[in-house]
């Protein structure tokens, strides 16, 4: 089966789709499948990266096309560097070989109709894999105006998804939003993302180097690790940053990047917060040590995001065993998964109070973490592990090659 992919970002990037499709394709690919990745020359965390137009990664081909790389900054250089990708991968997409599969991500936003143009085309099955739902969720970002040109690229949108072979969906609350929208049922998959529960274990703190280079062998280390981004709540993070200063072995760290950073590093020095540490993103092969590092893992997302977003950093923090505060809407995906699993608190946006409380109910009961944690690493085992959520998407891939 020839499969092709097509998203802004692939290995090596860091950032969390990247890294997604990059298990996926390294899976496939182990199976016998022949895959083809359609990327850019950009980083996530920005700048050109120094890398072949052609190149393998063990069996997978990787087109890497010429696009503008502007930056996210303005939202004119970043519709150029959209455009610019849309018209290099299209070409790329139709020079293929006849393929069986097309799957494109939501990096950048819209990509369902460049699946579309080239289904039509090639005679190709097509799927668009939904880490994020676009425009709606940079409409409710305040970054596109609610207006004429969010309900065009609305439009755009419906008519491209209602025209693909499948969608697939991140979790419960992503599918009732397209529900909610009109898109019909028999085009949805649920398929969550995941980690890989091989390479991300637990690791004892007397073996953590990360807390050894840190110093913080002997803090209570709470972390968020991931990209900051605009659809996260960081104010209610903020507000339990200032609650518990007085607390002298209690350390937050931010392992990532992401727009809010700069923001949250400002606040930090303008406020002099005492134990409040910053880091770049972890190489994958290091990451068991970051996340096991933390005693107790933040994950937010702001109420107005749900269904558009599905923070996929609860997996990562499940398979190293540890609780996690989820800051966020009651019917998101996240909130579902915690409760089920028992592994951790869910915490209303602004909710400073309930945020610290939970926080100090960890810092005070160590035994309540290994319990949360525990329970984490069960349910991930059983529904979120990398193996599972791959097979489900190669039996659902097989069908292209059956129809």
């Amino acid at each position: 089966m020839r499969i092709a992919f097509v998203n802004r970002y692939f290995h090596p990037d860091l950032s969390g789709a990247a890294q997604m499709l990059t298990h996926l394709a390294e899976d496939l690919d182990a199976r016998g499948e022949e895959v083809t990745v359609i990327t850019s020359r950009a980083a996530y965390t920005g700048g050109e990266v120094s890398l072949p137009k052609q190149a393998m990664h063990k069996g997978i081909h990787i087109v890497r096309v010429a696009s503008s790389n502007l930056g996210r900054g303005r939202a004119g250089a970043r519709i150029i560097d959209y455009a610019s990708f849309y018209l290099a991968a299209l070409w790329a997409a139709l020079r293929l070989k006849r393929q069986d599969a097309l799957v494109v991500l939501s990096d950048p936003p819209l990509l369902s109709a460049l699946a579309v143009i080239v289904g039509a085309l090639k005679n190709v099955k097509t799927y668009c894999w939904m880490q994020d739902v676009y425009p709606d969720i940079a409409v409710r970002a305040g970054m596109l105006r609610d207006g004429f040109i969010a309900n065009a690229l609305s439009a755009i949108a419906r008519w491209s998804l209602e025209r693909l072979f499948g969608i697939v969906v991140l979790g419960r609350c992503m599918e009732q939003h397209l529900l909610n929208a009109g898109l019909a049922s028999r085009k949805m998959i649920r398929i969550p993302n995941w980690a890989d529960g091989t390479q991300i274990q637990s690791v004892p703190r007397a073996d953590n180097n990360f807390l050894e280079r840190h110093g913080l062998k002997k803090g209570f280390v709470v972390m968020y690790s991931g990209n900051l981004g605009a659809v996260h709540d960081f104010a209610t993070i903020i507000e339990m940053i200032r609650g518990t200063q007085s607390y002298s072995d209690m350390y937050f760290c931010f392992v990532g990047d992401g727009p809010q950073k700069s923001y949250l590093v400002q606040t930090a020095e303008k406020e002099k917060w005492q134990r409040v540490m910053f880091f770049p993103y972890e190489a994958k092969e290091r990451l068991r040590f970051s996340l096991s590092a933390a005693d107790v893992h933040l994950v937010t997302l702001k109420s107005e995001m749900a269904g558009l977003s599905v923070p996929s950093k609860l997996y990562g923090i499940m398979a190293a065993t540890r609780p996690v505060i989820f800051i966020g809407p009651d019917e998101s995906e996240v909130s579902l998964v915690i409760k089920e699993a028992q592994c951790g608190d869910v915490i209303r946006p602004g909710d400073t109070n309930a945020a610290i409380a939970a926080l100090k109910k960890y810092y005070d009961n160590r035994d309540e973490i290994a319990r949360r944690g525990h329970a984490g690493r069960m349910y991930f085992a059983r529904y979120c592990e990398r193996a599972i959520s791959t097979e489900r998407f190669w039996t659902l891939l097989s069908e292209s090659r059956s129809a």
